[in-house]
This record gives structure tokens, sequence and C-alpha cells, in this order.
């Protein structure tokens, strides 16, 4: 009698829905590794955008312009824990639904050694945001990155350097605004 009971206990259900973390792929090649980062900007996912960067020594290197008068105290020691805070951050006011585009032209690689290359190239990105005090929508610079690979074989983001390259703000005023809010 206890076993044609027992198929009661189990019950069919609907599976779940796939999380926003099987977007990430093994980041064993360069191309991989960009591809999470930008998924990860385009969907705002925090989690997987602190996996694209080397833990401890990781540092962010703002803009000057932008980064100047009161900014230079938040960027002084710039690293993985400010980039989840002003992520998180957006992430919180970001419109429901809705991807933010981020795309980069222009790329140049110049390899260091093997398991270090440093990255080039101009980009956009279009926010999605809802906090009305930050009007920017569309961000343009040039961003330098220097990638390196792990023992594990895993490419990631060591060095971020931030440049305006235009009147358009730039991905440092981005981090600025939304670190502090």
């Amino acid at each position: 009698m206890l076993l044609l009971a027992l198929p009661a206990c189990f019950q069919l259900r609907e599976p779940e829905p796939a999380t926003t973390a099987s977007e990430w792929v093994q980041p064993t090649q360069i191309d991989i590794l960009l591809s999470n980062f930008v998924t990860a900007v385009q969907n705002v996912n925090p989690a997987n955008y602190e996996r694209s960067f080397r833990g401890a020594d990781y540092r962010f290197i703002p803009d000057p312009t932008s980064a100047g008068g009161s900014a230079t105290a938040i960027f002084a020691n710039w690293s993985v824990p400010e980039e989840v805070t002003y992520f998180t951050n957006l992430s919180r006011r970001s419109v429901p639904g809705v991807k933010n585009t981020l795309t980069f032209s222009n790329r140049r690689d110049n390899p260091f050694s093997v398991d270090s290359v440093e990255i080039t190239a101009l980009y956009d990105l279009k926010v999605q945001q809802q906090d009305t005090a930050f009007h920017a929508s569309l961000l343009q610079g040039s961003i330098r990155l220097v990638v390196v690979r792990r023992r594990d074989n895993e490419w990631k983001i060591k060095e971020w350097r931030d440049q305006r390259t235009g009147t358009t703000p730039c991905w440092t005023d981005l981090k600025r605004y939304f670190f502090t809010r």
C-alpha cells in the first residue's frame, strides 16, 4: 500500500524560468569575456557584470574631465566593490523589461604577453533608466581594457580606462552619478 502512495510524493511541476545567470559563458577567450560583459551591461545583470572583473587588483581609471573636483575622492580607490555598487544602483533604476545597448567600434587588440592583452575601442552606450535627475541616455567615449588570463584559463578585466571623446557624457559620468544613489 505504501508503494502505491509513493508516486503521489513526486509531482511534476513546471520548470522554473531560466535565470539571467545562464547568460554567462566561461570566458576562455577574450571575445567571450567581452560578449559576457556586453550582455551583462545590456541586461543590467550585476552578478554577471561583477564576474567580468579580476578581484583585488582590478582598477578603474576615470575620464579626467568627469572625475575632477569632488568626484576625485570617489574614484581614488575604485575597484570591484565600487563597480558592483554603481551597477546595482543603476539596475534598481533601470526600466523593467527594456535593455541597454552597448556597441564597440574601431577595436584594436595589443598583446602584452600570451596572458595579457590591451583592448582599445570606441563605445556607444544607450542607457534605459528612470532617474529623472540623470538626463543622459547616450554615453560615448573611448575604452581601454587590460584583460588577463587567470590560472583557470578564464579571461578577466584587470584595468579599465575611460576617456571622453566629445561633448557627450561618458561612462565615468554614469558611474559617478549612480555610485552615490
